[in-house]
Formats: C-alpha cells, sequence, structure tokens
C-alpha cells in the first residue's frame, strides 16, 4: 500500500520478485515470508487441535488465494477466498475495496465453517510494516490506546522478548507507544480505541488501521490488538528457545500491527465476519500520534488563545482526504449558536501534514470558556465532520 510513493508494508528484500516452489508451501517447509497483510485464525499456538499452529501453513498464509472483481461494476472491489484447510475447518473469503474519495481501504473477513464439527476462531489481519531504513536513522513508532479499565496492570502485556523492553512505554495521551529499536517483541493490549497508527516520524507518513471493539466479547488472550516487533534477540516460542541474530540481511527489520476478532464459535457451514478498514494521511514531521477519528490525525491538539482583542489558533493534523477546514466558533452554551465561521486552510489532503498557526479576524470581548470553537472538515463546501474542538480561553 502506497501514499505519494511512500511504501507502507514490508517486502522482504530476500523474496522480492520470486515466486515460492510448491513443494516448499507444504506443512513442512520452511515459512517465506514475504511481507504484506494476511489473515491468519488465532488462537496460535503448538499444543491442542483448537490452537493454529503457524506460519508457515499450506493453505492460508502459504497457499493460493483464487481472486475476482466483486460489486456491480466497481472495479474498485475484489474478492480473495482461499481452499478449504482440513486442520482448522476454515474457508477464509476477504472482501477488499478501495475508496474512490479517501485513502481507505475497506476489508471484510469472512470465515465459513467448512468442516462437519463446531469449530471456535477469531479473525487475525495481521499487517507487516516497513521499517528496513532504520539502520539509516528513521524513527518508526506505533500508537494505541490503552483501555482505560483494562484487564492488564500497566494497561498491556509483554506476550514476547524481554519483559523489560525499552520500545514500550504510555504517553500522557493515555495511549502505549511502540518505538521500534530492532529489538524482538511482542506486547498485547484490550484496546477499545478502534485504531493502530503506524508513523514514520522523518516522512511523517501514517497508516491507520481501524476496527470495532466488542465491549462483552471474548478475545484470544484477552488481546484486541498485538504489536510484533521483529530484530534481535531471544523469544520462548513453539516450545523452544528462539534466536533472532543481529543480522538486518538474514533478519531483516520489520513490525507488525495485528488485529483480534472477537472469538466465533461457527456450527458446520456456519460464517462470521470481521470489518476493518486501513487508512493512510500525513502529519508535520517530527511529531507524534495523539489521537486518530473518521475526518484525520491529531498530532498536536487544537487550541484557541486570545491575543488582545483577537484569537490565534494552532495546532497540526493529517487527513484522510482532500478538503478545507474552517474555525467554526460556537456559543459555549445551549443551544450552542454557530456564530462565525473562517476558512483557515484551503487544501488540505493526505500528502501533506498541516499545520495551523493561524489569527482569525473575529474579534469580540471574550470571557475564557464563554465559546467553543470546532476545527470543521468541507469538501465542496458540504460539512463532512470535526477535526477537533477546544474552548477559547
Amino acid at each position: 500500500m502506497e501514499l505519494n510513493h511512500y511504501d507502507f508494508f514490508f517486502v522482504n528484500p530476500g523474496l522480492e520478485g520470486k515466486e515460492p516452489d510448491a513443494k516448499l508451501l507444504d506443512e513442512y517447509g520452511p515459512w517465506l515470508n514475504f511481507g504484506g497483510e494476511k489473515i491468519w485464525p488465532a488462537p496460535q499456538g503448538w499444543d491442542t487441535p483448537e490452537q493454529w499452529p503457524g506460519p508457515p501453513d499450506p493453505v492460508f498464509d502459504g497457499g493460493k488465494y483464487t481472486i475476482a472483481i466483486t460489486g456491480e461494476g466497481n472495479s474498485n472491489e475484489i474478492r480473495l477466498t482461499s481452499k478449504p484447510d482440513h486442520y482448522t475447518g476454515l474457508q477464509i473469503v476477504k472482501d477488499v475495496c478501495l475508496s474512490d474519495e479517501r485513502s481507505e481501504v475497506t476489508v471484510n473477513a469472512t470465515f465459513i465453517n467448512v468442516s462437519d464439527t463446531p469449530r471456535e476462531w477469531s479473525v487475525w489481519p495481521v499487517f507487516q510494516l516497513n521499517t528496513l531504513n532504520y539502520s539509516a536513522g528513521k524513527l518508526y513508532r506505533v500508537t494505541c490506546p490503552v483501555n482505560p479499565e483494562s484487564k492488564f496492570e500497566k494497561g498491556f502485556k509483554e506476550m514476547h522478548g524481554i519483559v523489560n523492553n525499552p520500545q514500550y512505554s504510555l504517553n500522557d495521551h493515555g495511549n502505549l507507544v511502540v518505538e521500534y529499536k530492532y529489538l524482538v517483541g511482542k506486547v498485547g493490549v484490550d484496546s477499545n480505541g478502534n485504531w493502530v497508527a503506524f508513523h514514520d516520524l522523518k516522512s511523517g507518513k501514517v497508516l491507520v488501521t481501524a476496527y470495532e471493539y466488542q465491549d462483552k466479547a471474548l478475545y484470544p488472550e484477552n488481546t484486541s490488538v498485538q504489536i510484533w516487533t521483529q530484530g534481535k534477540g531471544t523469544i520462548y516460542s513453539r516450545n523452544r528457545l528462539t534466536d533472532f541474530p543481529d543480522d538486518y540481511i538474514a533478519n531483516p527489520p520489520y513490525l507488525e500491527i495485528e488485529l483480534l476478532s472477537p472469538l466465533y464459535k461457527l456450527m458446520p457451514g456456519e460464517s462470521a465476519s470481521f470489518q476493518y478498514r486501513i487508512l493512510a494521511a500525513t502529519i508535520p514531521k517530527d511529531t507524534n500520534v495523539k489521537c486518530v477519528n473518521k475526518t484525520g490525525i491529531i498530532a498536536e491538539s487544537f487550541t484557541a488563545e486570545r491575543e488582545g482583542e483577537n484569537v490565534r489558533i494552532r495546532g497540526k493534523f493529517g487527513v484522510f482526504e482532500s478538503g478545507s477546514l474552517r474555525a467554526r466558533i460556537f456559543n459555549n452554551t445551549y443551544p450552542f449558536e454557530l456564530i462565525y465561521e473562517q476558512e483557515v486552510n484551503s487544501e488540505s489532503t493526505p500528502f501533506s501534514g498541516i499545520t495551523l498557526d493561524k489569527e482569525l479576524e473575529w474579534k469580540n470581548d471574550l470571557r475564557c470558556g464563554q465559546y467553543k470553537i470546532e476545527l470543521g472538515f468541507y469538501i465542496d463546501n458540504i460539512f463532512r465532520g470535526s477535526l477537533d474542538k477546544t474552548e477559547i480561553c
């Protein structure tokens, strides 16, 4: 997936441009990790038949999918269908739709129980993201909201790698931040924030995965999001210790954002679907992802301050489609009447970060908290949503 020629997904340099030999795709072959985005069944494990012992596997990760153009004359929609997998009893159908207007891809992943026994699985989309330039001083981060009522003491749990992994921290916006340092590890969160963001700080490019968390549902290992970092170090997995070398060729850098659906109990012939979206935007360089909403990304929160008789607004943002931004001022008491509106950015696009530092033309005798101000997003003079809002002080 690209945004303005920026490649988000990891492509394994050792396999790029190659096709696998069919004999390497069986259960005894090595894992040919080409990269990209893929869908696996969870929970993963090697102890019981109710766990998926991959990758590698001959069907979902290593097998061939049929492809068809779907929709009524819409070439932006395709369907990928796996072969039936006898181990899990599943067949995967993946419907992919590329938006005409937004930097957005919607994926609907369906698990079908094609076996003659009940099965229980979670849909597990895995996004392998490009950190190949880490050795050249590039900085990469993943940001994910922490559940305020998390089941985990720290709001997250270390699942693989060293316990005191320096890649993991919490910021003052209530987010888990994973700063990639080429250390192998995995962290899980029971996030109910409905978004996870991958961010290249030097370019400002951001990829967001968005989903719908279900509060009362059961999730694998109580996690709705897991983040894997490929790098040097040792983990215990597959009932053995595995060492990962400090070698960018043999062990190329990348990281994974992994979403997990609730566990679905499927009777023979039943199916369940999990929908998620992939969005891309640009925020100003060397800023951080603070929050994501349907309109865009907040990198530096919106502020509005009095400067004499005037109001100055500031903030840093990214958006998922092209349009304009307007400052909209309302009374801060019901019925919140719109009393002033001014365009503050006429060319907002996903390709460029937005930095606002502008004095409004509106003048009034202000008291702190008397008015609230919203940063509205417009397309062809039609209001499409709020990017951020605050009070004037």
